[in-house]
C-alpha cells in the first residue's frame, strides 16, 4: 500500500475528488485543501510530504480563479509544478494532469499523438504553462504527464461544463444550448481510475501520455444523446454558426501500454452521469441554468 498525496482532492476539486474516493480503497491516502498548505510555497510542500513519508503525488490541483490575471494564473500552475518537482527525487513517482492544450488549440487538434508537442508553442497561459510542464516531465526520471482532453462526470461544474450542463438542462426541462459545434473527445471520469492505478504501480516507457478515447464526436451528437439518455425532446440552440476547430487525441502509446484501459461509449458514461444528477437535483439550481450558453 503506497502512501499517496493527491492535489485538488477537496470539495471543489473534479479529478482529485474521484481519485481520492477511487484511491482511498487501495492506497493511503493524503489530501489538502489550499487553506491547510499552500503548494505555491515550497517549504510547506517539502515539509508536508517528510512528515507523512509520501511515495507518490497525484498532481490536480490547477488555479483556475476567474477574477486572476493570464501572468498570476501561469505563475500559480508553474510554481505548484515545479515545487512538486524540485521534491521528485524524495517520491518514487510524481503523476500529473496535462492537457490537449499542449497542442496549441489556436490550431486543428486533430488526433494528435505525443510526437506532434512542439509543432507550435500554446500562447494562452494555460496551455503554455502545461507545455512547460511536459518538457519538465520528459527530462525527469519519474514524473509522468496523463495528457487529458475533455473529461466529464460526477463533481464536475454543472454551471460551465459542457456534458453536465446539458444534463441538468435535460432534467430540468430547459434548451440545450451549444457556444459553437466541433468535434470533441470526452473520456468518463471513471475511465481514467484504471489507467492512474496502472502508472503508479508500474514502469511507464515514456513520460507522456494522451489519455483519450480517440473516438471523437460533435457536440450536436452528444446534445441528442443526453436527451435520448433522458426521453426527452427539447430544443437544442447553436449560438454560433459554422465548426470551432477540432480538439482530440491520439491514444496508440498509452493502449500499447495499459491494457487495461477500455474506455466506455459516451452514450454509456451520459447514462451513468445523468442518473447521477437525477439524485442530486435539488442543488442544481434552476435560474442559474437558465442563464447559461
Amino acid at each position: 500500500m503506497k502512501r499517496v498525496w493527491i492535489t485538488g482532492a477537496g470539495p471543489n476539486g473534479f479529478i482529485g475528488r474521484n481519485l481520492k474516493e477511487h484511491l482511498e480503497n487501495t492506497h493511503e491516502v493524503y489530501v489538502t485543501s489550499s487553506r491547510e498548505l499552500d503548494l505555491c510555497e515550497l517549504d510547506q510542500v517539502r515539509r508536508f510530504i517528510d512528515n507523512n513519508r509520501i511515495d507518490c503525488v497525484v498532481h490536480a490541483a490547477t488555479y483556475t480563479k476567474r477574477t486572476i490575471s493570464t501572468e498570476a494564473e501561469l505563475d500559480a500552475n508553474l510554481k505548484m509544478f515545479y515545487n512538486l518537482e524540485f521534491c521528485h527525487q524524495q517520491l518514487e513517482k510524481i503523476v500529473y494532469f496535462g492537457s490537449g492544450a499542449e497542442f496549441d488549440k489556436r490550431y486543428e487538434v486533430n488526433l494528435a499523438s505525443e510526437n506532434d508537442i512542439g509543432r507550435s508553442i500554446p500562447v494562452n497561459a494555460y496551455g503554455f504553462g502545461k507545455y512547460v510542464m511536459n518538457h519538465a516531465a520528459r527530462a525527469s526520471n519519474n514524473i509522468y504527464n496523463l495528457r487529458l482532453f475533455g473529461v466529464y462526470g460526477k463533481y464536475e461544474n454543472w454551471r460551465t461544463t459542457f456534458i453536465s450542463n446539458l444534463c441538468c438542462k435535460a432534467m430540468l426541462d430547459l434548451p440545450l444550448t451549444i457556444r459553437q459545434n466541433c468535434s470533441f473527445d470526452f473520456l468518463y471520469i471513471d475511465d481514467l481510475f484504471s489507467v492512474v492505478d496502472w502508472f503508479l504501480e508500474q514502469s511507464p516507457d515514456y513520460h507522456d501520455y494522451n489519455v483519450c478515447t480517440s473516438t471523437p464526436y460533435d457536440l450536436t451528437e452528444i446534445a441528442r444523446m443526453v436527451l435520448e439518455v433522458a426521453g426527452k425532446d427539447l430544443p437544442i440552440t447553436i449560438y454560433n454558426e459554422g465548426r470551432n476547430l477540432t480538439y482530440t487525441g491520439a491514444n496508440n502509446r498509452l493502449r500499447e501500454q495499459v491494457s487495461e484501459f477500455s474506455p466506455r461509449g459516451i452514450q454509456s458514461g451520459i447514462e451513468s452521469l445523468y442518473n447521477w444528477y437525477l439524485n442530486q437535483r435539488e442543488y442544481i439550481d434552476y435560474d442559474v441554468l437558465v442563464q447559461t450558453k
